[in-house]
């Protein structure tokens, strides 16, 4: 189920002003950890993962993106000039689309155990927006509502730790 929350400082009724809270069971999550573990492990272990990607990777945040800036910029030679491009994908987790999900992990050769686990996973979910008044209820093919382990701030830090 979603449970909208309002956004601080926000008034109307528009969906843009509100968070999605997904108030998924303690045993969906559980599920979710262990399918995002095994995942990881696998596109880590077969070198798939682009080291110099901080984005959406867990222990990895703005600041380990700027240090490494940093570092670069402090190792040119004098009069050397550089380009830099920064991407900011805003309502990443929202649009992620399953199918593509999937073809990715059939790319990197996920093992078909972990594979058929995701699709199955991914099948048939049906999400439920209720407010005092309404209740909604439709199926989904993308994104992530917070509250849920797959859609967590991956990148998230303070000013000593990167969290996941």
């Amino acid at each position: 189920m979603i449970i909208p929350i309002i956004k601080p400082g926000q008034e109307g009724s528009e969906v843009s002003k509100y968070h999605p809270i997904s108030s998924l069971d303690t045993e969906g999550k559980g599920l979710e950890k262990i399918m995002i573990n095994r995942i990881n492990h696998h596109v880590y272990s077969r070198g798939y993962m682009n080291e110099n990607q901080y984005g959406f990777r867990p222990q990895k945040c703005t600041i380990d993106v700027a240090m490494a800036i940093k570092d670069f910029v402090q190792g040119l030679a004098a009069g050397e000039v550089i380009a830099l491009i920064s991407l900011d994908v805003q309502g990443a987790f929202d649009a992620d689309w399953w199918p593509a999900i999937l073809n990715e992990l059939w790319e990197c050769k996920c093992p078909k155990n972990l594979y058929e686990l995701t699709k199955s996973y991914f099948s048939q979910r049906i999400v439920s927006w209720s407010t005092n008044s309404l209740r909604m209820d439709k199926e989904i093919s993308r994104g992530y509502p917070r509250g849920r382990v797959v859609g967590q701030d991956y990148g998230t830090c303070n000013t000593t730790h990167c969290w996941n």
